[in-house]
């Protein structure tokens, strides 16, 4: 799948260690993603710790001045994370599998997070906090429309504001291929039919506030 991440920069990083990278940013916009990722149960001392342990042990950090300090990629990571304005979430679901990820971006830059089961996440770099939204919409398409894992398939994409509120929409996938699309949360949406040249321009109107 193409879409706008450099995949061959991919960061792999555990689920503790996201949790010390944002500790360590300890802004507003990091805090916010810490709630998105669905980590607020998680965060405190012990994994915060444990996460410091493997970034030392890893490179990814040092103590410089008794000061705990991001080296190389982890750097970008948690600038990006400090200064995070924008948000997206991705749910995809195929008959065989669901992927989800998150997409977070500042002035300096944006990052996909990719979740795993196993814990050991990666982190791609965008282009531009702009490319998250292109890059949701490449996803959608590359699973809606090329198939890899068959059809029934659906994908949601959902914007977060910095008040708390989100828009979403949702892309399905018939057993034939047809596609139609939804906005808003809950159950029971109105959905419309679309056609694969509809997909990108949407979207980005079902994400606007």
């Amino acid at each position: 799948m193409t879409t706008q991440t450099e995949e061959n920069q991919a960061l792999l990083i555990t689920e503790h260690e996201l949790i010390a990278l944002i500790a360590l940013a300890g802004t507003d916009g990091a805090l916010r993603c810490q709630t998105l990722f669905r980590l607020d149960h998680a965060a405190g001392a012990p994994l915060e710790q444990a996460g410091v342990a493997t970034l030392l042990e890893r490179g990814l950090m040092k103590v410089e001045n008794d000061t705990l300090l991001p080296v190389g990629p982890a750097a970008t990571v948690t600038a990006v994370l400090a200064d995070s304005t924008a948000w997206l979430e991705t749910a995809l679901v195929t008959p065989s599998s669901e992927h989800v990820s998150f997409m977070f971006g500042a002035e300096q830059g944006a990052l996909l997070l990719n979740l795993s089961k196993y814990g050991v996440h990666e982190l791609h770099p965008i282009t531009g906090a702009e490319g998250m939204v292109t890059t949701a919409v490449q996803m959608a398409d590359y699973y809606l429309n090329q198939a890899p894992d068959g059809f029934p398939a659906a994908a949601t994409t959902r914007r977060h504001f910095d008040d708390g509120t989100s828009r979403a929409v949702h892309v399905k996938a018939e057993a034939d291929g047809s596609l139609s699309i939804a906005a808003g949360e809950g159950e029971n949406l109105d959905s419309t039919a679309l056609t694969r040249d509809q997909l990108d321009a949407r979207v980005r109107a079902g994400l606007e506030r």
